[in-house]
């Protein structure tokens, strides 16, 4: 919807082939499958198994500045693929059956709360904004 950048100075959004290769989808997505095929993760898997779709196929769309991810479940149509927010390290994980876009928007409005992510300051108090990143 926006494009990359970064939502409320915490949450990372990926694009296809920005300037930016650290916020570049394709690059993100190969990386984190790379790992993933690697992890003993049964809870993980046991949940995507409801989608037909082991974390090997997961698209990566963002990261938080405490590198937990936010990946797509490549599920039915893609406009309302659901996102596991996977927590950095520990292999936490919420599933969201939320568009990308509605799941930001949950985020910001405090409407979904990830228990692994920072309660005191995410989302801020006042006026979460968007800001795309410098070229």
């Amino acid at each position: 919807m926006y494009g990359a950048g970064c939502s409320d100075e915490f949450l990372w959004i990926f694009a296809d082939s920005p300037e930016n290769e650290y916020l570049d989808i394709d690059a993100a997505t190969a990386q984190t499958r790379s790992a993933l095929r690697h992890k003993h993760i049964p809870e993980l898997r046991d949940a995507l198994r409801e989608f037909g779709s082991p974390p090997e196929r997961l698209i990566q769309w963002g990261v938080t500045d405490n590198a937990d991810v936010l990946l797509w479940v490549p599920a039915g149509d893609p406009e309302g693929w659901p996102t596991v927010v996977l927590q950095a390290g520990q292999l936490g994980f919420v599933v969201a059956r939320r568009s990308s876009t509605g799941l930001v928007l949950d985020l910001l409005t405090g409407a979904l709360r990830v228990p692994f992510f920072p309660e005191e300051d995410f989302p801020s108090r006042c006026c979460p904004r968007f800001l795309a990143p410098p070229p």
